[in-house]
């Protein structure tokens, strides 16, 4: 699961990575997943850029994540 919060930054399976560069999340989804390239679900505020979940979106693909699930939340519901 990627998260992507209202400030941009994302986490990978409630993991903060250490930047919003889509090279870190790259590397991170790679560590996480290894070879499953399952189903993957971007949850994303619903106060985040569009372009923090287009990045997301375009980084999985690119990886090979071919089912994709999209997710909203606010803030004060999210774990």
């Amino acid at each position: 699961m990627i998260t992507v919060t209202a400030e941009g930054s994302y986490r990978v399976n409630e993991r903060t990575l250490i930047n919003a560069s889509p090279d870190t999340l790259r590397a991170a989804l790679v560590k996480e997943a290894g070879a499953d390239r399952g189903p993957i679900t971007i949850r994303a505020d619903a106060r985040t850029t569009h372009q923090a979940v287009v990045t997301a979106m375009d980084v999985a693909g690119r990886l090979g994540f071919a089912q994709l699930n999209i997710a909203t939340f606010h803030a004060e519901a999210a774990p």
